[in-house]
């Protein structure tokens, strides 16, 4: 039971790391945004990354793009970054097994749910309904975590006495 839990934490650290990086790399692109023409920049990628540059969703994307100014897009990039620093404290706290990071893990992620349940109301999609239902089952398994690690160690207290 002790290893299967250590994997539940490791994979969960893992995602965890890789929303990090994924994050940093949007941070790091809205801030190299500022001060330039970010729907060309958005074009530049788009062409790079060969997608399709007359879906819908392109012309959505680019069109917001082009209306954010420099303030606005700072604000968003040092946003971005600081998630991404709090999911990568999460993931190596959770990678290390420590005790603190299941429960920062567990605060932060509920924290989100509201957010994510206005969002799935607002404008439902069947990926927005996964994100939160994998948040849940997060939030239920750490729930369950600590609580198996808290019973654990009152027993050993207990039978240290006797």
């Amino acid at each position: 039971m002790a290893r299967e839990t250590h994997r539940g934490l490791q994979l969960i650290g893992v995602l965890k790391l890789l929303k990090a990086a994924s994050l940093f790399v949007v941070g790091v692109g809205l801030l190299s945004l500022i001060h330039r023409d970010a729907a060309e920049a958005v074009r530049r990628w788009i062409t790079f990354f060969r997608l399709d540059a007359h879906t819908h969703l392109i012309d959505e994307l680019i069109a917001k793009v082009a209306g954010i100014n420099p303030q606005t897009m700072r604000r968003l990039g040092i946003g971005t970054l600081g998630y991404a620093s709090v999911f990568a404290i999460e993931g190596v706290g959770l990678l290390l097994a420590k005790t603190w990071a299941e429960y920062m893990t567990t605060g932060v992620t509920i924290s989100f749910l509201p957010i994510e349940v206005y969002e799935l109301i607002g404008h439902p999609s069947a990926a927005k309904a996964l994100v939160m239902l994998i948040n849940v089952a997060v939030v239920i398994y750490l729930v369950l975590e600590i609580r198996r690690r808290r019973a654990s160690e009152q027993l050993r207290a207990e039978s240290r006495v006797y």
